[in-house]
């Protein structure tokens, strides 16, 4: 690389590293926090996430009405039920706040509110920084991408030109000290860790930004699946209704959602018994004042660019890989504010070290005048 290219590759890498750096940072320790939600949340919140199962379950719209009293300050926007005898029923409402019901006995096992508490808060964190979706996600997907560049470029300014010298850059030279230290850990950890990040950055920018995901399908030569076009009459089967007609097409389903309708129809998924990782999800669309199926599409049979996509999302949460895929997530972003740190404080050491080579001028002497009837010249 000419050295003009690389100075300017080099700045580029350093401003974006140290105008991104916070985001970063938060970005990178709330992930590390969600990575093992799925075994932790349960344990640490069973009040609310866990029952003990019953010969029989309510029907779900006896169970929507009880979590309507007990909520009535918002309107209903959707159901989650789930295979797991285990598991409540979750109706979620307008105004982002879930009710968990015991889908045997019908009592509240509590409210919980999806961004505003534990895990949910540290994910409301992650995907948008607590500011509003619309525009958190933007700033966390833009960012990603930002990150994605970072990474990128630092491969490319630490790239060894021989296979010596690529094995001694995967080295930490323990006998460094002040900013080469630094700077040599930015850099053995940042290649060891790129992989991953770059990975965790990708994966996440479609989750973020509706545009990256509807470019999924022509990158991947696929058309997404459409709803159905239906009357609107204007009446609602009911939520039990829709459960039941899912669960018939999709026996034995690990999780079912279903939404309020919206222009006639109630466009449902369920995660189906042999699903390969949790958001594999088959859609079903329904007529909303019948319950009765009027299109499915199996995840099996899912569009590649639908397939990509919720492959991606399970990446991205450690949901596909088992523990280890988890572990590797975990020390990668770990390594983010390191990362951070190092590159910072090596900037700022060597914006001193420039600093104090400058010596200030002195002031100027005045010329000695020559003694009378001396010679011109300066004593020798």
């Amino acid at each position: 690389m000419r050295p003009a290219a690389r100075k300017l590759l080099l700045s580029t890498h350093v401003w974006a590293g140290l105008g991104l750096g916070v985001l970063l940072v938060v970005m990178a320790v709330s992930g590390t926090l969600l990575v093992f939600r799925a075994q932790l949340e349960r344990r640490l919140d069973a009040r609310r996430f866990v029952v003990a199962p019953g010969a029989v379950r309510l029907p779900v719209d006896a169970l929507v009405a009880r979590a309507r009293a007990a909520h009535p300050s918002a309107e209903i926007e959707s159901v989650h039920s789930y295979g797991d005898p285990t598991m409540p029923l979750l109706v979620y409402f307008t105004n982002r706040e879930y009710v968990h019901l015991d889908p045997y006995t019908g009592a509240v096992l509590g409210v919980r509110q999806r961004y505003g508490e534990g895990f949910g808060f540290i994910e409301g964190v992650h995907k948008f920084f607590q500011l509003p979706p619309s525009i958190g996600e933007q700033v966390s997907g833009y960012t990603a991408l930002a990150f994605s560049f970072i990474i990128v470029s630092g491969l490319i300014l630490w790239w060894p030109a021989t296979r010596r010298a690529l094995k001694a850059g995967l080295v930490l030279n323990g006998k460094l000290r002040g900013r080469p230290w630094n700077l040599s850990l930015h850099k053995v950890v940042g290649a060891y860790a790129a992989l991953v990040l770059l990975v965790s950055c990708l994966t996440g920018v479609p989750i973020s930004l509706d545009w990256a995901k509807q470019a999924l399908y022509p990158l991947t030569g696929s058309v997404r699946a459409l709803p159905p076009e239906l009357p609107d009459h204007g009446v609602f089967s009911g939520f039990g209704a829709a459960v039941a007609a899912v669960s018939a097409r999709f026996p034995a389903a690990r999780e079912i959602y279903v939404p309020l309708p919206k222009a006639g129809v109630v466009a449902a998924y369920a995660i189906e018994a042999g699903a390969p990782h949790p958001n594999a999800r088959s859609y079903v669309w329904l007529e909303s004042a019948t319950g009765r199926i009027r299109q499915a599409a199996p995840y099996a049979q899912a569009s590649a660019g639908l397939w990509l996509y919720y492959w991606m999302m399970s990446l991205h949460t450690g949901a596909v890989g088992g523990p280890w895929v988890q572990v590797i997530l975990l020390l990668g972003a770990l390594s983010v504010p390191l990362l951070a740190y190092t590159g910072a404080v090596s900037y700022v050491r060597r914006q001193s070290s420039r600093a104090a080579k400058v010596v200030p001028p002195g002031p100027a002497l005045a010329p000695v005048a020559p003694a009378s009837g001396g010679s011109r010249d300066f004593p020798r």
